[in-house]
């Protein structure tokens, strides 16, 4: 019984592991996508092609 309660433990905190690794990235990647669409709005493309 003692060996099921420890591999128990140790598959609780990967779990809690992994979530949080999960949850970190999902947190930098909102970031990024939320920086990379402000600069598009800030800074439009302009054409190099001479319109008259």
């Amino acid at each position: 019984m003692k060996t099921n309660t420890v591999i128990i433990a140790i598959v609780i905190v990967a779990v809690l592991a992994f979530v949080y690794f999960i949850v970190k990235r999902n947190k930098k990647d909102q970031k990024e996508l939320e920086d990379e669409l402000n600069q598009k709005e800030i800074t439009p493309d302009k054409h190099d092609d001479e319109h008259v």
